[in-house]
C-alpha cells in the first residue's frame, strides 16, 4: 500500500524534535555584500568546477532505485526513515540555495547568484535520488507541500556559512566512510542507491570548500575572539547533532554491517581534521573525555525518550543532559596550526 502524503498528513518517519531537519533563511542583504574580491581566484575556480558539472554523467535518472533483497519490519522502517530524514534534508538545502539564488539576482550581484544557484542543482538531484528510492518503497512525500507548512528558521548570516559549511563538510564523511564500507562488504549493499554515495560526496566536499570561500569573504569571521567562538558553537553544535541522529538511526547503520558509535566517531574525526582547514581552533578529540561525554549524552538522551510521561524522571534527565553538554562544550581545543590538516 502507498503511504502517500496529502496536504494535511506528516511525512511518515519524520517526527516534530530537534533532530527534524528544518528550513532556514538568512540575511540576504547581508549576503548581497559578500566581497568577493577578496577571494577572487578561489571564487572563479569553483565556479567553473560548478559549471562543468562533473558528476552529470554520473547520476543517470533512469537506473532503478528499488531495493535488492527483502528486508524485516524494522529494518524496512530504518531505511525508510533514514531515506525520509536525508530527503527532506537535502530538499532544505535545494530551498535556501535557490532563494539566495533569487535575491542575490535581484541585488545585482549575478555571479553569486549563479554560483548559489548550481548548488541548488546538486541539492535538488540529491533530494530527487532520495524521493525516487521512496516511491520504490512505497512512500509519496509532497516536499513543496511540506515546505509550505513547516515554519522557516531565520539565522544570521554568519550562523549559515559556519553551520552549511560544516554540515557538508560531515556530509561528505558520511557519505564516502558509507561507501568505502559497502565495498569492502558488497554483501551488505541491499540498494542501488548507494552506488550514487561517491558522486555524492564529491559535490557535498566541493559545496563545503564554497563555504570556506564564502567564510574568507568575510575575514572577521574566522579570526580573533569572535572566530574562536563561532569555531567551538558550530563544531560542538554539528557534532551533537551527528552523534544524536547517528543513535537515532543505528539500526540503519547495523543494517549496513556498521557499528553505530564507530562510524560516529570516525566522522567527527575526519570533519575535525577538515575543519583544520577552515577555523582557526577544532576540538581535541582523541586524549579528552570528548567520546566519553558523548556516550553519556546519548544513553542520557535515550533514558529521556524512554521516560515520556514522568515528569519527576525527565527533569533529573534533563538536568543531567545539560550538564554534561556544558561539559563537552568546555572541552580542550588546539590551534589549526598545530592539526595535521
Amino acid at each position: 500500500m502507498t503511504a502517500t502524503t496529502t496536504s494535511t498528513a506528516p511525512a511518515p518517519h519524520l517526527r516534530e524534535d530537534l533532530l527534524t531537519p528544518r528550513f532556514y533563511t538568512t540575511e540576504i542583504a547581508k549576503a548581497a555584500r559578500t566581497n568577493l574580491d577578496l577571494q577572487r581566484p578561489v571564487f572563479e575556480a569553483m565556479l567553473a568546477e560548478m559549471e562543468a558539472d562533473y558528476n552529470r554523467e554520473h547520476f543517470d535518472r533512469k537506473a532503478p532505485l528499488d531495493r535488492l533483497r527483502a528486508l524485516a519490519p524494522d529494518q524496512k522502517t530504518a531505511y525508510e526513515s533514514y531515506l525520509v530524514r536525508s530527503c527532506v534534508s537535502e530538499f532544505s538545502g535545494f530551498l535556501l540555495f535557490k532563494e539566495l539564488s533569487r535575491q542575490l539576482q535581484k541585488a545585482s550581484r549575478p555571479e553569486l547568484s549563479r554560483l548559489f544557484n548550481l548548488m541548488a542543482r546538486d541539492e535538488a538531484r540529491h533530494a530527487g535520488f532520495l524521493n525516487r528510492a521512496l516511491v520504490a518503497e512505497g512512500i509519496e512525500i509532497d516536499l513543496p507541500s511540506l515546505s509550505g507548512k513547516r515554519p522557516i528558521t531565520w539565522f544570521p548570516l554568519n550562523w549559515v556559512l559556519y553551520s552549511v559549511y560544516l554540515s557538508e563538510k560531515i556530509g561528505y564523511w558520511r557519505y564516502i566512510l558509507i561507501d568505502r564500507h559497502l565495498k569492502a562488504h558488497p554483501e551488505n549493499a541491499f540498494a542501488p542507491l548507494f552506488d550514487f554515495f561517491e558522486p555524492w560526496c564529491q559535490d557535498e566536499n566541493r559545496h563545503g570548500d564554497i563555504f570556506n570561500m564564502l567564510i574568507r569573504c568575510w575575514p572577521g569571521l574566522n579570526r580573533g575572539l569572535r572566530g574562536l567562538l563561532l569555531s567551538r558553537f558550530f563544531l560542538w553544535s554539528v557534532f551533537l547533532t551527528h552523534s544524536l541522529t547517528v543513535c537515532e538511526r543505528g539500526d540503519f547503520y547495523r543494517l549496513l554491517g556498521m557499528d553505530p558509535d564507530r562510524f560516529d566517531e570516525e566522522v567527527m574525526r575526519q570533519t575535525n581534521r577538515t575543519a583544520a582547514r577552515a577555523f582557526p581552533v577544532v576540538f581535541v578529540l582523541d586524549g579528552s573525555r570528548y567520546f566519553q561525554l558523548r556516550d553519556q549524552l546519548v544513553d542520557t538522551y535515550r533514558q529521556l525518550k524512554a521516560s515520556a510521561g514522568q515528569p519527576l524522571r525527565q527533569l533529573g534527565l534533563r538536568a543531567r543532559f545539560g550538564w554534561l553538554l556544558l561539559q563537552q562544550f568546555l572541552q580542550p581545543m588546539q590551534p589549526c596550526t598545530e592539526v595535521c590538516a
